[in-house]
């Protein structure tokens, strides 16, 4: 093992020592993804050895609503429910590739790498849930499914399916979320005898006799490095660089504020990829969503969570020139592409009054409107919009050095007072003439039920014809980016000319994205996380195997 054996960045030979951690699989990263090869891997035969870089398991997954998206699921096909795997597969493709879209093609307009990528999804996420369904390393419900749309049903591909957008159970069979997710997967690895050490940055690989032999990771308490031997292979789950400034400045389209994503989301394994000559593949893309931009200029990028749907019926988004700019219901991912392309704005404001701050601000989808007693800092407020015009120019100025100096335009108040009327007018009309707002299942889904006092389309309510009134500054944000390496079907990363690199695995952010711009349905990361992190614990242990047996051929041979 010592013979040739050197880091990739800093190309030095290295010498393991006698008291070096060894194992068959090494996996960086504990979200959905690192977990669930650990458990495959683990329950194939493989000794694991788990490195997280935070205090704590579950990286954004622990964060998050926990869903995770599989078509043609074993609970689907328990309630009757027919979902053709073709119908998934185009469904997929027209989302994944909308300009390049080709019903008659035989790849559905796709490149190769897309079309295996997702065509294996539809075929390999059913069996891994169903895997660590029957392992008892996570129990899922159908029950929220039933009503939860696909963020795209007016699509013919779509089909009116419901029933694909999983969670987690709880221990009394109750919908949960991402921790309980994490806790599940987390309780499987240490049963299966994975080693899980916390608070471990990965800072480089091993590399000799052509492939992947190990990594160094940094202890984040002693601040040394620490070599690890990975007989098998290394799994890459480190998630994207949401939290990486010069990463995000580089190559992402547009002002990112920051996201959702666990603070830890720095792309640490990118420079040794880069490194390595490995091709990086959609690096401009991110699961989009919208933050309060005040909370990104604190010393964090990290929010609490992201602007999953504009909350209140009594609400509306406009410009800095005080234009209402799209549909405010519009799923996440979509509206937060209001701030991308040529003079697209870089600022928001979410504007609501105290009604919308009252019926909204305990519900799941909130943000950004807090629960009583919460830090409102970020919210601006006034009596009037003149005053709220005021106040918004004054937090403006404050952040002169942030923004850029945007400011207000000189007819804001003005073309905010023409535009109120016009909301009030089409909410008590109960149609949205202008943007379509609540036309869309997943619009009324995120939205809730009708409130008192509302108009007749539940999404839409007049604004008080006093106030107080709010404001709050947002701009663009991810959950977390997509780019990276491409990687196989068995999640194996792709080198320069499309071979895989030898004992190298690449799952979930931290891989390229066959979804491209796209966001299928609730669940699209954290369901393809789980089917590669089961493929890759898949192969891994297969692999372990073949090299036993490598070894047991040359010893009988010597």
């Amino acid at each position: 093992m010592n013979g040739g054996v050197r880091t990739v960045r800093g190309a030095a030979a290295v010498k393991m020592p006698p008291d070096a951690l060894i194992a068959d699989v090494i996996v960086i990263g504990s979200g959905a993804a690192g977990l669930a090869t650990a458990v495959t891997a683990a329950h194939d035969g493989c000794d694991v050895l788990l490195f997280e870089k935070a205090a704590t398991l579950g990286g954004t997954t622990a964060k998050s609503g926990g869903v995770y998206w599989v078509p043609d699921n074993h609970l689907m096909r328990a309630h009757g429910i027919d979902d053709s795997r073709d119908r998934a597969l185009r469904y997929m493709a027209r989302v994944s590739a909308p300009t390049r879209y080709d019903p008659e093609d035989h790849r559905l307009g796709m490149n190769a790498w897309e079309f295996g990528l997702l065509a294996e999804y539809c075929e390999l996420a059913p069996r891994a849930l169903a895997f660590l369904d029957s392992t008892g390393a996570l129990r899922s419900t159908i029950e929220a499914a039933l009503r939860f749309p696909d963020y795209h049903m007016h699509l013919p591909e779509q089909g009116g399916v419901y029933g694909r957008a999983l969670c987690p159970a709880d221990a009394h069979g109750q919908p949960s979320g991402g921790a309980e997710l994490v806790n599940q997967l987390a309780k499987a690895a240490r049963r299966s005898g994975v080693r899980l050490v916390t608070r471990h940055t990965f800072t480089d690989l091993l590399v000799g006799e052509r492939r992947i032999q190990g990594v160094q990771v940094r202890d984040r308490d002693t601040g040394k490095n620490v070599l690890a031997r990975a007989r098998a292979g290394v799994v890459l789950a480190t998630g994207g660089f949401t939290h990486n400034a010069e990463r995000r400045a580089r190559h992402l389209p547009a002002r990112v504020w920051g996201g959702c994503a666990a603070g830890t989301n720095t792309g640490d394994a990118l420079p040794v990829l880069e490194s390595l000559g490995i091709p990086l593949h959609n690096m401009d893309q991110a699961w989009w969503d919208q933050v309060a931009v005040e909370h990104t200029t604190g010393g964090s990028t990290e929010t609490t969570a992201g602007m999953w749907v504009a909350p209140g019926d009594s609400s509306l988004v406009v410009d800095l020139t005080g234009r209402r700019v799209g549909n405010e219901k519009t799923f996440y991912h979509d509206r937060a592409k209001l701030h991308l392309g040529d003079n697209a704005p870089q600022l928001l404001l979410l504007l609501f009054d105290a009604r919308t701050a009252k019926l909204f601000s305990c519900e799941d989808f909130a943000y950004p409107l807090v629960s009583p007693g919460e830090p409102a800092s970020h919210i601006v407020s006034g009596n009037t919009w003149d005053e709220v015009a005021a106040e918004v120019a004054r937090r403006l100025e404050r952040l002169r050095e942030v923004t850029g100096g945007a400011q207000l335009s000189d007819d804001f108040t003005n073309t905010l007072r023409a535009t109120v009327r016009r909301y009030n007018e089409i909410a008590r009309a109960g149609e949205d003439l202008d943007f379509g707002r609540g036309r869309e299942p997943i619009e009324l889904f995120f939205h809730g039920p009708a409130r008192p006092d509302g108009g007749p389309d539940p999404t839409m309510a007049a604004l008080t014809a006093e106030g107080p009134y709010h404001a709050v500054l947002i701009g663009l944000g991810t959950l977390d980016t997509k780019g990276g390496p491409r990687t196989s079907p068995h999640a194996q990363v792709l080198g320069r000319h499309g071979s895989a690199i030898d004992g190298l695995y690449a799952v979930g952010n931290c891989a390229a994205s066959p979804s491209n711009g796209g966001y299928w349905a609730a669940g699209a990361t954290i369901g393809p996380a789980l089917a590669f992190g089961y493929a890759a614990g898949r192969h891994l242990g297969q692999r372990r195997v073949a090299l036993q047996t490598s070894t047991r051929t040359r010893r009988s041979t010597t």
